[in-house]
């Protein structure tokens, strides 16, 4: 039986979480930034973990804890390209979100009282081209720090559990 790569596995994980994200905003309407995001987070995880321990399964000599973090970051580099994709269609498509958060601090600097109109709209007008570039960043970076943290935990105690067994 060919053995599934952390490449394959970040891209179904990947594909799952974002159907877990669609039918979470579409099905079950839940707002953007909603608690089923730790849905989405535990199939993340889960991904990794499983890519990690599929690894611990090969009949390899050496598994060092880079070896480890080679085989899980292969796999939420993956995921976290499939989750950048993502954002940039949905936000794309979706301006609702966008439109609405830029109301929001605009609501929030009027209620500040100190800046004059031409200065909320200037405000306004900078946030709306910055917005794909800050959700894309924050995506990647979000998926790629987690990534690499849920990576280090497991490679480490996968890692030193191969030294001591």
């Amino acid at each position: 039986m060919k053995q599934t790569t952390p490449t394959q596995k970040g891209l179904l994980t990947g594909a799952l979480m974002i159907l877990a994200s669609l039918f979470s905003l579409y099905a079950l309407k839940n707002p953007v930034e909603s608690y089923f995001q730790f849905v989405v987070y535990s199939i993340f995880t889960a991904g990794i973990v499983w890519s990690l321990i599929s690894y611990s399964k090969l009949a390899v000599d050496k598994k060092s804890f880079n070896n480890y973090f080679s085989a899980g970051f292969k796999t939420f580099v993956v995921i976290a390209l499939l989750m950048a994709l993502f954002s940039y269609i949905y936000f794309s498509y979706n301006l609702q979100f966008r439109d609405d958060k830029i109301a929001e601090n605009s609501r929030m600097l009027i209620s500040q009282g100190n800046h004059l109109p031409k200065e909320i709209e200037e405000n306004a007008a900078e946030l709306k081209k910055m917005f794909m570039p800050m959700m894309l960043s924050a995506a990647i970076f979000r998926y790629l720090i987690l990534g690499a943290l849920i990576t280090a935990v497991t490679a480490g105690f996968l890692s030193k559990k191969n030294t001591l067994g």
